[in-house]
């Protein structure tokens, strides 16, 4: 009984895609990443645990390919707001009111992120990500695996 309990709960749960990168370099597959859901119309919040790294990432968003447009905002913590797309650090946020969260760096609790029906996170060959998909599992979400990101997400 308690073991189809969990099974339904993990049919309910959010979907969590892991993009596996072969290095341990993130900010370029991110941008790729918000863009595809971006253009897929979907609303995204990305999450970095830190200010530097959002700052760095809300940058890039603007100047990572030539023919690229994002449009997006770094959220000061105050508010909702109306863009598409937005960049959040130290605690995650939902201002935007999206469904889709893409994780920058690491985030310290998985279940801060049952709010939002998709998420993407990204696995490296840096040793800290080893067990993202088994913590992800624990939590209560269902794990999909890919491999890097080549300009297109899933959904």
């Amino acid at each position: 009984m308690a073991e189809k309990k969990a099974r339904e709960k993990r049919d309910r749960a959010a979907k969590v895609v892991l993009h596996r990168l072969a290095g341990t370099k993130k900010a370029l597959e991110a941008c790729r990443l918000v863009e595809s859901l971006y253009q897929k119309g979907k609303r995204v919040t990305v999450f970095l645990s830190d200010s530097g790294r959002a700052a760095m990432l809300d940058e890039y968003l603007w100047t990572f390919a030539q023919h690229s447009f994002v449009p997006h905002v770094l959220w000061d913590g105050h508010g909702e707001v109306e863009d598409p797309v937005v960049v959040v650090a130290g605690t995650l946020a939902n201002p935007n009111g999206a469904t889709v969260l893409v994780i920058g760096d690491q985030i310290a609790d998985q279940r801060e992120a049952s709010g939002f029906s998709e998420i993407h996170d990204f696995v490296t060959a840096s040793p800290e990500d080893e067990g993202k998909g088994k913590t992800w599992e624990e939590a209560g979400f269902k794990v999909e695996e890919g491999r890097g990101v080549a300009g297109k997400a899933p959904g």
